[in-house]
């Protein structure tokens, strides 16, 4: 595994749920804690925000349709986590996006080290 400077990772997520539906899903993934729109775990803290650029018909296209999805996730590992740990942490939640029917990508330096690249350009059957 290389290491990397920067291990922010922005999780892009479509799906026509409710914002709050959604939050509960990530808090559950993570076994986590919520205050607001933010989520504390063990291993890193993220934050569901809407996504400013989010376009209806953009984020059906294949390439680069991601980047106007409904929503985003901002992660961050926290305190003196090991990068290994936090990298895996987040491959866990990816998985478990997937597992439960939502469009995921991952942006991040490190998205060539998690499951499918990180999602993105991955062909898949769900909606």
């Amino acid at each position: 595994m290389n290491s990397y400077e920067n291990l922010f990772c922005k999780v892009f997520v479509d799906t026509n749920e409710e914002r709050l539906s959604l939050l509960s899903s990530i808090k559950d993934i993570v076994l986590g804690t919520t205050e607001r729109w933010t989520i504390d775990s063990n291993s890193m803290e993220l934050e569901l925000r809407k996504n400013d650029d989010f376009n209806e018909s953009l984020r059906f296209e294949k390439q680069d349709g991601f980047l106007y999805s409904r929503y985003y996730i901002e992660i961050e590992p926290i305190g003196d986590i090991k990068q290994e740990q936090y990298i895996s942490s987040v491959s866990m939640l990816l998985e478990n996006l997937w597992a439960l029917g939502y469009k995921a990508v991952a942006a991040c330096d490190f998205e060539n080290e998690l499951p499918r690249k990180g999602g993105y350009r991955y062909e898949t059957n769900t909606q």
